[in-house]
Protein backbone atom coordinates (compact mmCIF):
# COMPACT_ATOMS: atom_id res chain seq x y z
CA UNK A 1 0.00 0.00 0.00
CA UNK A 2 1.37 3.39 -0.83
CA UNK A 3 1.47 5.45 2.29
CA UNK A 4 2.12 8.82 0.71
CA UNK A 5 -1.64 8.67 -0.93
CA UNK A 6 -4.03 9.86 1.85
CA UNK A 7 -7.02 11.77 2.63
CA UNK A 8 -7.40 15.30 3.75
CA UNK A 9 -8.52 16.11 7.19
CA UNK A 10 -12.15 16.76 5.64
CA UNK A 11 -12.67 13.34 3.60
CA UNK A 12 -11.61 11.61 6.55
CA UNK A 13 -14.24 13.28 8.76
CA UNK A 14 -16.55 12.13 5.40
CA UNK A 15 -15.56 8.50 6.44
CA UNK A 16 -16.65 9.36 10.00
CA UNK A 17 -19.72 10.48 8.98
CA UNK A 18 -20.80 7.81 6.64
CA UNK A 19 -19.44 5.24 9.88
CA UNK A 20 -22.32 7.30 11.98
CA UNK A 21 -24.86 6.56 9.01
CA UNK A 22 -24.59 2.76 8.72
CA UNK A 23 -24.15 2.52 12.33
CA UNK A 24 -27.71 4.24 12.55
CA UNK A 25 -29.23 2.42 9.46
CA UNK A 26 -27.64 -0.22 11.63
CA UNK A 27 -29.59 -0.22 14.58
CA UNK A 28 -33.07 1.06 12.99
CA UNK A 29 -32.84 -2.65 11.71
CA UNK A 30 -32.36 -4.10 14.95
CA UNK A 31 -35.54 -2.07 16.24
CA UNK A 32 -37.38 -3.20 12.84
CA UNK A 33 -36.48 -6.70 13.55
CA UNK A 34 -37.42 -6.84 17.08
CA UNK A 35 -40.34 -5.23 16.26
CA UNK A 36 -41.88 -7.57 14.04
CA UNK A 37 -40.11 -10.29 15.81
CA UNK A 38 -43.67 -12.08 15.74
CA UNK A 39 -42.88 -12.52 11.91
CA UNK A 40 -39.70 -14.93 12.27
CA UNK A 41 -38.52 -14.70 8.47
CA UNK A 42 -39.16 -10.68 8.67
CA UNK A 43 -37.50 -10.39 12.05
CA UNK A 44 -34.28 -12.13 10.64
CA UNK A 45 -34.29 -10.65 7.32
CA UNK A 46 -33.89 -6.75 9.34
CA UNK A 47 -31.46 -8.84 11.96
CA UNK A 48 -29.06 -10.16 9.31
CA UNK A 49 -29.32 -6.37 7.41
CA UNK A 50 -28.73 -4.52 10.52
CA UNK A 51 -25.45 -7.28 10.70
CA UNK A 52 -24.82 -6.20 7.30
CA UNK A 53 -24.75 -2.20 7.93
CA UNK A 54 -22.39 -2.76 10.98
CA UNK A 55 -20.17 -4.37 8.14
CA UNK A 56 -20.28 -1.33 6.61
CA UNK A 57 -19.78 1.03 9.09
CA UNK A 58 -16.58 -1.11 10.07
CA UNK A 59 -15.09 -0.73 6.34
CA UNK A 60 -15.56 2.93 6.84
CA UNK A 61 -14.07 2.56 10.03
CA UNK A 62 -10.92 0.76 9.02
CA UNK A 63 -10.46 3.66 5.96
CA UNK A 64 -10.35 6.42 8.35
CA UNK A 65 -7.82 4.54 10.52
CA UNK A 66 -5.67 3.79 7.92
CA UNK A 67 -5.94 7.66 7.38
CA UNK A 68 -6.72 7.13 3.65
CA UNK A 69 -3.90 5.43 2.87
CA UNK A 70 -4.14 3.50 -0.22
CA UNK A 71 -6.85 6.05 -1.56
CA UNK A 72 -6.78 9.54 -3.72
CA UNK A 73 -9.78 10.89 -2.80
CA UNK A 74 -13.29 10.62 -1.64
CA UNK A 75 -16.05 11.85 -4.15
CA UNK A 76 -19.11 13.29 -2.42
CA UNK A 77 -18.63 16.36 -0.07
CA UNK A 78 -19.42 16.90 3.55
CA UNK A 79 -22.28 18.55 3.43
CA UNK A 80 -23.90 15.83 1.90
CA UNK A 81 -23.41 13.22 4.02
CA UNK A 82 -24.12 15.56 6.82
CA UNK A 83 -27.59 16.00 5.43
CA UNK A 84 -27.94 12.45 4.57
CA UNK A 85 -27.30 11.76 8.42
CA UNK A 86 -29.69 14.22 9.98
CA UNK A 87 -32.18 12.88 7.64
CA UNK A 88 -31.18 8.94 8.57
CA UNK A 89 -31.46 10.12 12.38
CA UNK A 90 -34.60 11.64 11.84
CA UNK A 91 -36.50 8.84 10.45
CA UNK A 92 -35.25 6.80 13.16
CA UNK A 93 -36.58 8.82 15.64
CA UNK A 94 -40.00 8.92 14.00
CA UNK A 95 -40.32 4.96 13.41
CA UNK A 96 -39.58 4.68 17.42
CA UNK A 97 -42.37 7.17 17.86
CA UNK A 98 -44.49 5.79 15.67
CA UNK A 99 -43.77 2.22 13.98
CA UNK A 100 -44.29 1.55 10.95
CA UNK A 101 -46.40 -1.11 9.40
CA UNK A 102 -44.16 -4.20 8.63
CA UNK A 103 -45.16 -3.53 4.52
CA UNK A 104 -44.21 0.40 5.58
CA UNK A 105 -41.10 -0.73 7.03
CA UNK A 106 -39.55 -2.51 4.32
CA UNK A 107 -40.41 -0.32 1.59
CA UNK A 108 -38.73 2.59 3.66
CA UNK A 109 -35.77 0.15 4.06
CA UNK A 110 -35.73 -0.72 0.42
CA UNK A 111 -35.44 3.27 -0.26
CA UNK A 112 -32.79 3.47 2.32
CA UNK A 113 -30.72 1.07 0.58
CA UNK A 114 -31.08 2.31 -2.55
CA UNK A 115 -29.88 5.64 -1.32
CA UNK A 116 -27.31 4.30 0.74
CA UNK A 117 -25.71 2.37 -2.26
CA UNK A 118 -24.41 5.56 -3.26
CA UNK A 119 -22.35 6.26 0.22
CA UNK A 120 -20.59 2.76 0.17
CA UNK A 121 -16.94 2.80 0.49
CA UNK A 122 -16.53 1.10 -3.31
CA UNK A 123 -18.85 4.34 -4.42
CA UNK A 124 -17.46 7.43 -3.02
CA UNK A 125 -13.70 6.55 -2.47
CA UNK A 126 -11.15 6.68 -5.29
CA UNK A 127 -8.22 3.85 -4.36
CA UNK A 128 -4.84 4.13 -5.18
CA UNK A 129 -3.99 0.60 -4.33
CA UNK A 130 -5.85 -1.93 -6.19
CA UNK A 131 -5.92 -4.33 -3.12
CA UNK A 132 -7.13 -1.93 -0.78
CA UNK A 133 -10.19 -1.77 -3.46
CA UNK A 134 -10.88 -5.45 -4.41
CA UNK A 135 -11.13 -6.09 -0.13
CA UNK A 136 -14.22 -3.13 -0.63
CA UNK A 137 -15.17 -4.26 -3.44
CA UNK A 138 -15.76 -7.99 -2.21
CA UNK A 139 -16.93 -7.03 0.65
CA UNK A 140 -20.07 -4.54 -0.93
CA UNK A 141 -21.16 -8.10 -3.34
CA UNK A 142 -23.36 -9.34 -0.83
CA UNK A 143 -25.57 -5.96 -0.80
CA UNK A 144 -27.41 -6.98 -4.22
CA UNK A 145 -28.70 -10.01 -2.08
CA UNK A 146 -29.99 -8.08 1.27
CA UNK A 147 -31.56 -5.67 -1.31
CA UNK A 148 -33.51 -8.72 -3.36
CA UNK A 149 -34.23 -10.38 0.02
CA UNK A 150 -35.97 -7.37 1.43
CA UNK A 151 -37.86 -7.04 -2.50
CA UNK A 152 -38.68 -10.79 -2.11
CA UNK A 153 -40.21 -9.87 1.47
CA UNK A 154 -42.46 -7.26 0.85
CA UNK A 155 -43.46 -8.78 -2.33
CA UNK A 156 -45.01 -12.00 0.04
CA UNK A 157 -46.94 -9.42 2.25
Amino acid sequence: MNSENKLSLSETNILNICTEIEDTVAIMYRFFSKLYADNETVSSLFFKTSLEEDEHANQFRLASRLYGAGMKSVKTNIQQVETLLIKIKALYESVQVSSPTMKAALELSLQIENKLAEYHMNSIVVFEDQNLSSLFTSMRKNDDAHVLMLQQALKSL
